[in-house]
């Protein structure tokens, strides 16, 4: 029994040698037929077919190739593969055979060589006479016919007056269809043209009410926001001073009168502890006039003869600059005597503790020196710079955004620089060069708003100025329109603005091209002009030119015609 193997289109010959090792051990005994796809990659050299012959001989099994194709066929053959053409033919026995032996020259009698081809053997059966053989026999009155057996008798003098008659009739329709399809014409049409011009101010406000009108226009205005950081480490180092502690001294009095006086600078007060370890003195002359309820003395308060007002506080400071002389309210309450001016002392030496003293408030401001971390001069520049590329960055940041916003209309800024502002803030604020400074994030804000205006508005109001110059019976030319770039001369961030335009154009003849093209259509060159005043006013010429050649005629399509309209500047009437 033969078995049969499938290889497939993109099998290499690694694949079809392992469907075949694969079949021969599934199966004992009997042939092996490989059946090979038209196009399989695996059979696309003479060394894979020799290969594969290799591999069957070892592998001791008869195996037999089944392909459609001639070149598998040849490299089969030439492999020592027994080849089929099919499965029926492989069921039927029937091989494919070897090809057509080559053809020999063979000499002729009378001279030259002619090719003879290997026959094929012979048949019982009688071979019939070619059909369709040529055969050449006299015809009535001695004309000599080319006879086709199985055929109509063709005669053929015949045949080529059909032809002849055949390719004229061509020709005629050709040139007709020419005649009628291939001519086009340009005619040019120069027609007087009244210019005109307008300078128009327009005015734009975000108020609805108010943008109504001509030269008016309605405004709108859009906003953005943004914002970006950076780390601002500082990398100078200060040596900072000692410094004292300031208070402020509250002084009072037993004395029935009062007190009032000058108490000079440097009248010092001490720490309430036995070693009076504090030492604070009064900054500057200080005049203090009280009396025991704290109100002025029954005689009143006079500093040199002036009337002065109540008081009993004296500014101090520690005499040693310290951290230490920050200390809490009811430290300083020790007021030597021999500090204790001529007003204060008792008289008579019996009576004591005339006057008293103390902090209401505790002492502040009191340091050690140290060493502190600042901003250097190269921390400040280098902080400024990252500042001014981040708010160039917003800049460009914001202004896209409002362009985006303004869905697009035009922001309006006038040469000041009105009706656009970006304002920035920078928070914390940089610091100075050698100021004490902590490593912190620096964070810049933008804050934007400008004015905008639709350009298509302001095209509509300076057309509608221009047409309203344009006489009755004409029309405003489009294709002559001249719109100069809109010149923002005000504006402001409220959306109120005064936009500048000026522009240009022709007043001229209203003109149905389609119909005049319809008029023109078939007729006369020479009658064009005439025909064109009569539909068109102020024609000043009227030029045709036709292709590829001039005809006595305009084409009979008006889509093979083409107007162009030439208009000449004329002086507006007076």
């Amino acid at each position: 029994m033969t078995l049969v193997v499938n290889s497939k289109h993109d099998d290499e010959i690694a694949d079809v040698v392992e469907r075949v090792k694969s079949a021969a051990a599934a199966e004992g005994d009997g042939d092996i037929a490989l059946v090979v796809p038209d196009g399989s990659r695996a059979f696309q050299t003479p060394l894979n077919a020799r290969l594969l012959s290799q591999f069957t001989k070892q592998l001791g099994r008869r195996v037999v190739m089944v392909s459609g194709e001639p070149r598998v066929q040849e490299l089969a053959r030439s492999s020592g593969f027994p080849i089929y053409a099919s499965l029926t033919a492989l069921e039927r026995g029937v091989e494919v055979v070897a090809p057509m032996a080559p053809r020999t020259p063979t000499a002729y009698a009378g001279g030259g060589t002619a090719l003879a081809v290997a026959s094929p053997p012979p048949s019982t059966a009688t071979r019939a006479p070619d059909r369709w053989a040529a055969q050449t026999r006299a015809g009535g009155g001695g004309e000599r016919r080319r006879v086709l057996p199985g055929g109509p008798d063709l005669r053929l003098p015949g045949t080529r007056r059909a032809w002849y008659f055949a390719g004229a009739a061509v020709a005629v329709v050709g040139i007709i269809l020419f005649l009628l399809l291939s001519p086009t014409a340009t005619i040019t049409v120069t027609v007087a043209a009244t210019p005109l011009s307008v300078n128009a101010t327009i005015q734009g406000s975000p108020d609805a009410t108010a943008a109504v009108g001509g030269d008016h226009i309605l405004t709108s205005v859009v906003s953005s926001t943004g914002s970006s950081n950076f780390q601002a480490t500082p990398t100078g180092q200060k040596t900072l001073p000692a410094t004292a502690a300031t208070a402020t001294e509250v002084i009072s009095t037993t004395y029935p009168d009062g007190i009032q006086g000058t108490i000079p600078a440097g009248t010092q007060f001490q720490s309430s502890d036995s070693a009076h370890s504090l030492t604070f003195g009064v900054t500057h002359d200080t005049y203090v006039c009280v009396a025991p309820t704290g109100s002025p003395p029954p005689s009143g308060c006079t500093n040199n003869g002036q009337h002065a007002q109540p008081n009993s506080q004296l500014p101090v400071q520690d005499e040693t600059p310290e951290a230490k002389g920050n200390v809490a309210a009811g430290t300083l309450t020790y007021w030597p005597t021999s500090q204790q001016p001529t007003l204060c002392q008792p008289s008579p030496p019996e009576q004591i503790d005339l006057c008293s003293a103390t902090n209401p408030a505790a002492t502040s401001g009191g340091a050690d020196s140290k060493q502190v971390t600042v901003a250097s001069s190269g921390d400040v520049s280098n902080w400024t710079q990252q500042v001014q590329q981040i708010e160039h960055s917003l800049t460009n940041q914001v202004t896209e955004d409002m362009k985006g916003k303004a869905g697009g209309k035009t922001i309006a800024q006038d040469p000041n620089g009105g009706g656009k502002s970006i304002a920035f803030t920078v928070n914390p604020a940089l610091p100075s060069a050698g100021d004490q400074f902590s490593p912190t994030q620096i964070t810049i804000s933008a804050n934007a708003s400008a004015a905008v205006y639709d350009p298509a508005s302001v095209r509509n109001d300076v057309l509608s100025d221009l047409k309203a110059q344009v006489p009755q019976g004409d029309q405003l030319g489009a294709d002559k329109l001249s719109i100069q770039p809109v010149n923002v001369t005000q504006a402001a961030t409220d959306g109120t603005v005064i936009l500048s335009v000026s522009a240009t154009g022709f007043s001229q003849p209203v003109v149905d091209l389609a119909g005049l093209k319809k008029q023109l259509s078939g007729k006369n060159p020479g009658d064009a002009q005439k025909i064109i005043e009569g539909r068109i006013d102020k024609v000043q010429s009227v030029k045709v030119s036709e292709f590829p050649f001039p005809l006595f005629y305009l084409p009979f399509f008006s889509s093979r015609i083409e107007i162009n309209e030439n208009f000449v500047a004329t002086p507006r009437p007076s």
